[in-house]
């Protein structure tokens, strides 16, 4: 996991990072500086409220001021096999939205004509009370330009003002063009779209809408606005940020992943954290909590003007990496 943080000014921020599974917070023994009253009084006040936050499988804690942004991307399984996104959004929105979408998929042609209609099924997401919650399955195929064999699930819920999306991959090569091919290689040729279509409605059963300020109970993985119920080992990548409410760029964007990188954080190239335009300040590794934790920050001229011409404005990097080389299960 990685989390970058940009600000301008110069504000050292500490906050609290924490193992969901174990909830022990880590020791904040990074390295620390002595802030003259006029620069220490801001500080404190911006650490004054600092609630906690869920990400992934990780407790953070956040200054209030600090206010997710209104979408978040999910990527789950490998290969990017399934996409979530949710976001907020509110019902009379949400059903203008499917209308326009179910519309645009029907009004979509095949360059292929042998390949058929573009939307291929529609299914429903089964609700009791369709004024708390409502969605929409398409079956539709991967692209314009692709064999219809090559399918995509996409679905829709909204509950309680937040929107899940869910894009699943699938096959269906069931259509009497593969006939022959099909009794050559019934393997490539099969159809799974029933099974994907389980697999999906069991994710949306297990995804709830979360506020951000909620923290779960019981075991699971926290994405924007919502909550996978319960554990598994499948590959996971996220990223969504945070941004002050009142503060041009000042924000923490926060990388999820489960694949391991090359180099540790401390081996990259300084320019892979510089930029070109900045300095390190502090590099250095701790362990806490059975976690290893590397820290890197820069300081340069990173903000951009109008015309995107970088401006005379400090700003400050922060990059904490965790298990960046072997993440395991439990980091």
């Amino acid at each position: 996991m990685k989390t970058n943080k940009y600000y301008g000014g110069f504000i050292v921020g500490l906050f609290a990072l924490t193992a969901l599974s174990s909830c022990q917070v880590f020791s904040k023994n990074i390295q620390t500086i002595t802030l003259p009253p006029k620069a220490q009084q801001p500080v404190a006040a911006l650490l004054s409220n600092s609630p906690t936050r869920c990400i992934g499988t990780y407790l953070i804690d956040l200054p209030a001021e600090f206010k997710v942004k209104k979408k978040g991307n999910f990527d789950y399984k490998s290969n990017h096999a399934v996409t979530i996104t949710t976001k907020q959004q509110y019902l009379p929105s949400f059903k203008q939205m499917i209308a326009r979408r179910e519309q645009e998929l029907k009004n979509t042609k095949p360059v292929n004509p042998i390949n058929g209609d573009y939307l291929k099924a529609i299914y429903p997401v089964y609700t009791n009370n369709r004024d708390k919650m409502q969605g929409i399955i398409f079956e539709r195929m991967k692209s314009i330009g692709t064999s219809d064999i090559l399918r995509v699930l996409e679905g829709y819920r909204w509950q309680d003002e937040v929107t899940l999306k869910i894009e699943m991959k699938a096959q269906n090569g069931l259509g009497e063009q593969y006939t022959k091919a099909r009794k050559n290689d019934p393997e490539s040729f099969g159809n799974n779209v029933p099974q994907k279509l389980a697999e999906l409605h069991k994710l949306f059963d297990r995804i709830k809408p979360r506020d951000d300020l909620t923290i779960p109970t019981t075991p699971g993985f926290c994405m924007f606005n919502s909550f996978m119920h319960g554990e598994d080992r499948e590959w996971k990548d996220m990223n969504y940020g945070y941004w002050h409410d009142s503060i041009e760029d000042f924000s923490f964007y926060f990388e999820f992943n489960d694949f391991a990188s090359d180099y540790a954080l401390l081996n990259m190239p300084e320019a892979y954290f510089t930029q070109g335009d900045g300095y390190t300040i502090y590099k250095g590794t701790r362990e806490s909590n059975n976690l290893k934790l590397e820290e890197w920050v820069v300081k340069g001229k990173y903000f951009e003007d109008n015309l995107e011409f970088n401006s005379d404005g400090l700003a400050y990097i922060f990059t904490l990496g965790i298990h960046v080389t072997d993440p395991t299960y439990k980091t």
